[in-house]
């Protein structure tokens, strides 16, 4: 890929390094990326996912500061890796190496409220998610409606019920949500300078002082909606230090004595700190805890990450007043749903103490299921989601959704059939199979699920003559 680099790039940066360093600094912001992958660990352990590499020819090297991170080569005429049955069956995700680091360093807890600011492109959202092992309460916020479908819908197939969705104005999180999340993940808006080893950039310097503007706002009320005590991590993908350490800096002079930058580090990662003063402004001492990852140095995209701790009460804008939305949902009560769990218990033999940590709803005509964390926020304004469809009627036969048999498989040992590699493949091209006897012994006909290699690929209908239903939606939404 070439990339001209604009002169006033050039210009404000080329002093700030040595000649040679420079030189090479540009090398690698047009050198192609390495791939990298996450594996998600509430799918396949690191040791079996490893062990398919192996199967698949894939090479792994492990990313030494990111727990469940890879990088990864393979025969790309062989197969895409996007099209492998590992992807199909969620056990990765295909995300840049250095956009993996800013939720370590959030580092959630058990217990712990979280927002994820700016989610899309969901990466980040559902890697807390795996973090916190699919429990409490993420809520991922986005402004435009295209691209909270496309969250929920990866949220569904996923089976993350952690996750809630919402649709809110970034620069509102304080106004509605005044000291209501334990951490904070803003990954602001920026000018992706550091995008460039895989796109192509229009670098322009009225731009940068646009997303400035933008970015002071985001983190005055990120600040508003963080608890006291509570942590947020800032993050760009530029190296501009007008979104960056000018941000802190601000941030700082505006608050003073009520947040505290805090030092991070990775062990092996190499990560600095950079400016202490720009263009005759001397910066804060605590800015020099804003650590950047360098393209040229960890051979990775670039990004910046800092880490604030809301010590005390911040300035804050008129908290909104409204009143809290009507639902038209019901909690189940254990009782109500004998009949349900019964039909669970005799089809998979899923007992239900499986379910006991989480709450199941009635809203409209569908049955869901959330933590009881995600449940506190079900009034609240703007939340477009919180669910996880839990079961649905057809025929008047039950089915468990397959969003909620992703979780819950792993609990059942009835009406469970096991593909080979030459079915998965007809199979996942929505084709219908005709099954061994062997496959279906002692199977129930209507609802099952369909296993590879101890992985749930999907539910579907076994229906006479031995023939499974192809139920995989066409429209999959992949991250």
């Amino acid at each position: 890929m070439k990339q001209d680099f604009h002169p006033d790039f050039i210009k404000r940066y080329e002093p700030l390094f040595s000649k040679d360093e420079f030189s090479t600094f540009l090398e690698y912001c047009i050198k192609p990326l390495r791939k990298s992958i996450r594996v998600n660990t509430l799918r396949i352990s690191l040791k079996n996912f490893e062990k398919r590499a192996i199967k698949n020819n894939w090479l792994l090297e492990k990313i030494p500061y990111v727990e469940n991170g890879y990088f990864i080569t393979w025969d790309h005429k062989k197969e895409a890796l996007g099209k492998s049955i590992e992807y199909f069956a969620w056990l990765f995700y295909i995300q840049e190496t250095s956009s993996m680091i800013p939720p370590i360093v959030l580092n959630p807890q058990e217990g712990e409220i979280i927002l994820d600011v700016s989610a899309a492109p969901w990466s980040k959202s559902t890697q807390l998610s795996t973090m916190i092992d699919n429990n409490w309460l993420i809520m991922a916020n986005d402004i435009v409606s295209s691209r909270i479908k496309a969250l929920k819908t990866n949220v569904n197939y996923l089976g993350m019920i952690s996750i809630a969705t919402s649709k809110l104005d970034w620069r509102d999180f304080g106004r509605y949500y005044n000291k209501t999340f334990d951490k904070i993940l803003l990954d602001a808006p920026c000018s992706w300078e550091w995008t460039m080893r895989k796109d192509k950039i229009n670098w322009s310097m009225s731009v940068i002082e646009e997303l400035a503007t933008l970015q002071k706002r985001l983190i005055w009320s990120a600040l508003q909606a963080l608890k006291i005590g509570g942590e947020i991590v800032y993050s760009t993908c530029t190296m501009t230090p007008e979104e960056d350490e000018l941000i802190l800096d601000y941030v700082k002079k505006e608050f003073g004595e009520s947040i505290e930058i805090i030092p991070w580090k990775l062990d092996w990662l190499e990560s600095t700190p950079w400016l202490t003063e720009w263009e005759w402004i001397q910066l804060d001492k605590e800015c020099q805890y804003g650590q950047k990852i360098w393209p040229h140095i960890n051979n990775t995209e670039g990004f910046f990450i800092a880490k604030i701790k809301k010590t005390w009460e911040v300035n804050v804008d008129k908290v909104s007043t409204y009143y809290p939305k009507k639902l038209s949902e019901k909690i189940i009560k254990w009782k109500e749903l004998k009949v349900l769990y019964s039909q669970i218990k005799k089809r998979f033999n899923i007992d239900k103490q499986a379910f006991a940590k989480y709450i199941i709803v009635k809203k409209w005509n569908e049955i869901e299921i959330r933590t009881k964390e995600s449940n506190s926020v079900a009034a609240l304004p703007n939340i477009q989601s919180i669910w996880i469809p839990f079961w649905e009627e057809n025929e008047g036969k039950f089915n468990l959704s397959f969003y909620s048999a992703q979780v819950f498989w792993k609990y059942a040992d009835l009406n469970l059939i096991d593909l080979n590699r030459e079915q998965v493949d007809i199979f996942k091209n929505w084709v219908d199979l005709v099954l061994k006897d062997e496959q279906i012994k002692n199977c129930l006909l209507w609802q099952v699920i369909i296993t590879y290699d101890n992985i749930i690929i999907w539910t579907s209908l076994l229906q006479k003559n031995n023939n499974l239903k192809n139920q995989v939606p066409r429209e999959t939404i992949k991250l």
